[in-house]
């Protein structure tokens, strides 16, 4: 590899050829037989410039082919980090696309409507912890279709429609690292005043089951599940067992049994006709429901022994 040159030999004057720093060289060359054309001072200087003109001009030559070389690399890395750079603002760009997307993922998607066209009612609300798993088709707790669980679910909804608002937010420490922000996201939750389908009472069964078998809906149960359903309800509602004492009792306790075993068997792939009664289960809710009366009962007695002030 060529030595580089660290001087610009185009800016360097040629020397003073009639000085007497090169008079010995002229007298040398004026009686150098081999130099035939050279027989004066004046052709001796000439002949001194010539050399160094032509000594200096490959110099010059090879000094700005190094210009062009050194050129050619700046250009190249120019263009390199040209390329880079814009690989980065590419890159930069689809993630806030892909950002921006999954943003727009989550808003609400804007509905046409008729004006003037209002609306006859509002839509029942229920709790949001329900409406997902009517959604999943899982198993639901009576409670939550209660008025009470209701009012909770519009104040849940309320407070959801407040903090569900977010923003993009670009969290960078260079053009390659970024990550999204999203402010102000709501976890569904069971409700701590969940009552277990057990300890309901019967009114407080049939006052639920308008709002349940309207909830079937999220789950897109066909018709015959939806008539099953409240087939269930109104053969309980008809049944003469509540016309006998603890018959609500014992209606309630066999709903609580028998919604839970169709779930079972639901997620189990082996559903069964929910409105057909089952003699045998009703028959153990009765049983259950009198070993709780005697155990009152037997209380009751033991609290009048031991405390006779008590009436």
């Amino acid at each position: 590899m060529t030595d580089r040159l660290n001087f610009d030999p185009r800016i360097i004057p040629p020397p003073d050829f009639s000085s007497d720093t090169y008079a010995t060289i002229r007298r040398a060359l004026i009686a150098d037989a081999d130099s035939p054309g050279i027989v004066s001072e004046a052709e001796a200087q000439q002949h001194l410039r010539d050399q160094w003109d032509e000594e200096n001009g490959v110099l010059r030559a090879r000094y700005e082919a190094q210009l062009e070389e050194d050129q050619a690399i700046a250009n190249a890395r120019n263009e390199e980090a040209a390329e880079e750079q814009r690989a980065k603002d590419a890159e930069r760009k689809a993630k806030e696309d892909e950002l921006a997307k999954k943003a727009e993922e989550k808003r609400t998607p804007l509905y046409s409507f008729k004006q003037g066209v209002g609306v006859g009612h509002i839509r029942q609300q229920i709790h949001p912890y329900a409406k997902k798993l009517m959604v999943a088709r899982k198993f639901v707790p009576l409670w939550y279709f209660l008025p009470e669980a209701t009012a909770e679910a519009k104040e849940h909804n309320r407070e959801a429609i407040d903090n569900n608002r977010f923003q993009i937010s670009m969290d960078e420490t260079d053009s390659s690292n970024s990550s999204l922000t999203l402010v102000g996201s709501h976890t569904v939750r069971a409700s701590p005043n969940a009552i277990p389908d057990s300890r309901l009472s019967w009114d407080q069964v049939m006052r639920a089951k308008s709002s349940f078998l309207n909830a079937l809906s999220y789950g897109d149960f066909m018709n015959d599940f939806i008539k099953m359903f409240a087939g269930f309800y109104t053969g309980m509602d008809m049944h003469p067992e509540l016309r006998e004492e603890h018959g609500d009792r014992v209606l309630a306790l066999y709903y609580a049994e028998m919604r839970r075993a169709w779930y079972e068997g639901f997620e189990q792939r082996e559903p069964f006709d929910l409105a057909v009664l089952s003699e045998d289960t009703l028959e153990k809710c009765r049983t259950e429901i009198r070993r709780q009366n005697n155990e009152r009962v037997i209380k009751g007695e033991y609290l009048s022994l031991s405390h006779p002030n008590i009436t």
